[in-house]
């Protein structure tokens, strides 16, 4: 067989594009701007598939996702759909700030600081009908023994105001590739810290000079608190809605089931050790990961994704879930311009406000590197396109790993690639890496499906 495959041919049990359109997708997301754009293009084109939303860490804090994910779903007639909770901070973490690297790309509110509110064209609904406006998720989770009304939105834990901007901003020009902070989360350092530890978007905190007197528990949390943001506390992985939904909807509709992650994998790695029975059901499209190119974090080695839990990440790549990685090598191919943004604006308040949110992407892209001179990268919306035509990638399967320290022929803290200890067992799991897309296919997929979405809504 070749080594470069159609993804529908590689896939362990997958079905192929167009075989069962009603297969549920679940969606596990640190909702920011390509998030809620992914989101879009699901309800554009397969809203009954969509059964639930996982609201995790990454972007922006857990709960600031899940609230960004709640008002997009509602903007989008997805009033239905259930947004749970999930992880609060990577695995190897006590609690999480977003770093300033991700206010520039996604804003300070995770969504290009416009409020969503102001597209709202009705009332959003909240009544918990079967079917929501514009098509809808078919499937529930209602036979479950498990409790999925509560969202667990409770905020216990996170220090700091709820800061909500109502008005759009343009991203700070200044913004350079200088990290908020700068200590690789090593694991041998970690050793020798004092908890709290709070991860800033991967990394350790670069906190001020701890000389005169350490700073502890609540006095480092207030610290951090006004350098960086607030900070949210981890609560036992277990316990998150998030996690069991993972666990229970596997165990409901098996690989008929696609987990689409498009934030850090420390949901589905938890949901993994909770309940390793559904790790051979488990069907994954994850966005993060780089095999063939650069990184986009400040090492330009890791993918962003995947720093920031390489530990659940590594757990992850060596199971034996059907996992398909969707990383940086097919998604800086696939650039969303601004001239396909800008038709998007007429074609009702939906269209607006994706017109809006893209323009924030692709100037803060166009800021940040010049490869982006032409867009924004498509990094969740390809992946969410992937689970729906999974025609669009051509794959390379390839025992993986990540590297979960620097240094010392460990490698890179975060990299994603070749297991030297298992590339030659032919009984070793392989993920399908994505090293090939359909550039055109997946842009004309995005730039009918917006403006049909804004137009069925108005």
């Amino acid at each position: 067989m070749d080594s470069m495959t159609d993804h529908e041919d590689s896939s362990r049990g997958a079905p192929a594009a167009g075989e069962d359109q009603l297969a549920p997708i679940l969606l596990d997301m640190d909702t920011g701007v390509d998030d809620a754009l992914a989101i879009g293009l699901l309800m554009a084109y397969a809203p009954e598939r969509l059964v639930a939303v996982i609201a995790t860490y990454g972007n922006v804090t857990q709960s600031v996702a899940q609230r960004n994910t709640r008002d997009v779903l509602d903007l989008l007639g997805g009033g239905s759909i259930p947004v749970f909770d999930g992880c609060r901070c990577p695995s190897w973490a006590d609690g999480f700030v977003a770093d300033r690297a991700c206010a520039h790309f996604h804003g300070d509110n995770g969504l290009a600081d416009l409020h969503v509110q102001d597209y709202m064209p009705a009332p959003a609904r909240h009544d918990g009908a079967p079917s929501v406006r514009g098509g809808g998720a078919v499937y529930d989770f209602s036979a479950s023994d498990i409790d999925f009304t509560v969202a667990g939105t409770m905020n216990a834990g996170a220090l700091g105001a709820d800061t909500r901007h109502r008005t759009a901003k343009t991203p700070v020009s200044s913004w350079t590739d200088e990290p908020a902070a700068t200590q690789s989360a090593e694991p041998e350092y970690l050793k020798s810290m004092t908890p709290p530890i709070i991860s800033v978007g991967g990394y350790l905190p670069k906190l001020p000079d701890l000389s005169s007197a350490p700073l502890r528990g609540r006095n480092l949390l207030s610290t951090l608190t006004e350098e960086y943001g607030p900070v949210e506390m981890a609560v036992r992985p277990a316990d998150t809605a998030g996690v069991r939904a993972i666990i229970e909807a596997v165990r409901r509709w098996g690989k008929n089931l696609t987990v689409v992650c498009t934030g850090p994998l420390t949901d589905v790695a938890a949901a993994m050790i909770e309940a390793p029975d559904i790790i051979p059901d488990l069907r994954l499209v994850i966005m993060g990961g780089a095999l063939t190119q650069q990184g986009n974090c400040f090492d330009t080695v890791s993918e962003t994704n995947i720093l920031q839990d390489p530990e659940a990440a590594d757990l992850v790549c060596r199971s034996l879930a059907d996992i398909t990685m969707v990383g940086l090598d097919v998604t800086h191919r696939c650039l969303l311009g601004r001239e396909t943004a800008e038709h998007w604006a007429n074609s009702g308040v939906v269209g607006r406000f994706f017109t809006d949110l893209s323009y924030f992407m692709i100037t803060a892209n166009e800021e940040s590197d010049p490869m982006f001179a032409s867009g924004a990268p498509m990094h969740d919306p390809l992946a969410v396109a992937a689970a729906i035509d999974p025609s669009l990638i051509r794959v390379f399967d390839v025992a993986l790993r990540v590297d979960t320290a620097t240094g010392n022929r460990e490698g890179v803290r975060g990299r994603t690639i070749g297991d030297g200890s298992r590339l030659n067992d032919p009984s070793a799991p392989r993920c399908h890496v994505a090293l090939d897309v359909d550039v055109p296919r997946f842009l004309d997929m995005l730039d009918r499906g917006i403006p049909a979405l804004s137009q069925r809504l108005a």
